[in-house]
């Protein structure tokens, strides 16, 4: 099993948020949405991996966002409606429900969320 490093998902973050905003040009909201989940995603394992916490699932995920998002407690509700607002753009990968204004707030959203770990985490 070949298990990506820490600065493999990094690298991978940077390339699926270049292309989700590639895909929001041409006007492919599905690709472009489930792109910016996947650099959200890949952030945070970037994360989990360094730090030696479980990964692998959609709750794992979701988990180890909230235990970075209290690093910043001030900020953590707005860094969860970041995430739940991203969570929308991988479901509409799947349902197709978000129109042109939405899948752009939520492709904003995730590079807010990206730098707002970045910053809480500057040793990834």
């Amino acid at each position: 099993m070949i298990v990506a490093t820490a600065e493999q998902h990094i690298s991978i973050s940077n390339q699926f948020l270049e292309q989700s905003e590639d895909e929001f040009r041409k006007g492919d909201l599905l690709q472009a949405s489930e792109k910016a989940w996947g650099a959200v995603s890949h952030y945070v394992n970037a994360i989990a991996r360094q730090r030696g916490w479980p990964l692998g699932s959609h709750r794992h995920l979701i988990d180890n966002a909230r235990e970075v998002f209290t690093r910043d407690p001030d900020n953590a509700p707005h860094h969860r409606r970041l995430l739940r607002s991203i969570e929308a753009l991988h479901a509409n990968f799947y349902q197709a429900f978000l129109d042109e204004e939405s899948a752009g707030e939520g492709i904003e959203d995730a590079k807010e969320l990206i730098e707002a770990l970045k910053a809480l985490n500057p040793q990834v």
